[in-house]
């Protein structure tokens, strides 16, 4: 009788997409709270922990040496820890959704509509969810039972907009775009993400056909158990951090010899290697307006998002609101917006990625996501930065 009495309101032909909309902004609300919360105090903890007791245990050994333990080893460790409060929040609040019932009837509810673009309803909440991570985003699609949906769902996520390419945007927003124009730029960006997710399901659909059809059993509501629900959450963030750990450590390092080598250079300097290939990398990036600072931090942020503040911060040699004054006189709006329409588009990070390939289980599937991601970044932040100086806007 209670299941019959909720679905009446949450199944309704016009009061269940709002009720769903309204529902999935409040998890949404969950997750972001709390899981950043406790992001932000696990960084304030990685790094006190570093300043007072790491830095001065290494003090003795040489440069070069104590860089790699701090930036590379530690570095990499708390890469990957820093993802485990979202992951972990992100679970326990999807198992308590799917346990009560209600994540069935979410996806009945979108089904009609996300039909037409070769996915179905499950595709969409999930692609929903990849605005917080990608990565859980990407284990969820294990709900997904034809192949073919759950690639192409797969090859879609990736252009949510993640909290780590979020801090990107707001910093340089900040920088570059007066206030009143702040929440026009970052809800714009917003709009790029969805279109061109759904550009993608619309090309690609036909590559990746979904045979079976779309069959659901709506179970009963109940109430979740908080053992159940623990488990669950434990059981999928122990496999993240077993799956990821390995990938996230060797990007890191391979990253921070990029950019300490050789010797005789300045960290993350033009000089290094990732700087050369920031040089060499101008003829194909000039037409999108990005200059060989920026593409140093692209590189960087291959790693993760939010490694990109970081390394505009090192390769200024500022931090706080000098190094917002210097990108606001180095670059234009116009740059600004290309740049982060690239980062928005573009390969996502080394943890989206080694998540893709561990559930793929195609390597051949992978690096075509990876330079699908990179050639739409390049054409649309291309078309946008021309365009715009079409127009006398840069």
């Amino acid at each position: 009788r209670l299941t019959e009495q909720l679905d009446h309101w949450l199944l309704h032909p016009l009061w269940g997409l709002p009720l769903f909309f309204a529902g999935l902004y409040l998890t949404f609300q969950v997750v972001w709270v709390l899981g950043l919360g406790v992001q932000d105090w696990l960084s304030d903890t990685f790094d006190a922990f570093q300043g007072q007791v790491l830095e001065p245990f290494l003090a003795g050994l040489p440069p070069l040496l104590s860089s790699l333990l701090l930036e590379g080893l530690y570095g990499g460790i708390t890469t990957v820890a820093a993802f485990v409060p979202l992951v972990t929040i992100f679970f326990v609040v999807m198992a308590i959704v799917e346990d009560s019932g209600y994540l069935a009837r979410a996806a009945y509810l979108m089904d009609g509509l996300m039909a037409r673009l070769g996915l179905d309803g499950r595709s969409f909440v999930l692609s929903l969810m990849g605005f917080g991570c990608n990565v859980p985003a990407l284990l969820a699609t294990r709900i997904i039972r034809s192949p073919g949906l759950r690639l192409l769902t797969m090859l879609v996520i990736p252009f949510s907009l993640c909290s780590a390419r979020l801090q990107v945007f707001v910093f340089l927003i900040a920088c570059l775009f007066p206030p009143q124009w702040g929440a026009a730029v970052l809800v714009s960006l917003y709009g790029w993400s969805i279109l061109a997710a759904l550009l993608t399901a619309l090309c690609f659909q036909g590559y990746f056909p979904n045979t079976d059809p779309f069959l659901l059993e709506l179970p009963p509501y109940r109430w979740p158990t908080g053992r159940q629900v623990l488990l669950r959450a434990w059981g999928e963030v122990r496999h993240f951090l077993a799956r990821a750990t390995g990938f996230i450590m060797i990007g890191v390092l391979v990253v921070w010899v990029l950019t300490h080598l050789p010797l005789n250079a300045t960290p993350s300097s033009p000089q290094t290697w990732a700087g050369q290939l920031g040089t060499a990398l101008q003829p194909l990036l000039a037409p999108v307006g990005i200059t060989p600072a920026l593409t140093i931090a692209l590189i960087v942020g291959f790693v993760a998002k939010e490694i990109v503040i970081g390394a505009l911060a090192v390769i200024y040699h500022l931090s706080g609101t000098s190094l917002q004054q210097a990108i606001a006189e180095e670059l234009t709006p116009l740059q600004a917006y290309s740049f982060m329409l690239f980062t928005l588009l573009y390969t996502p990070c080394l943890s989206t990625l080694a998540t893709l390939w561990s559930e793929s289980k195609r390597w051949r599937f992978s690096l075509f996501a990876t330079l699908y991601a990179l050639g739409m970044a390049w054409v649309v932040s291309g078309s946008v930065y021309q365009l715009g100086h079409w127009w006398g806007w840069g």
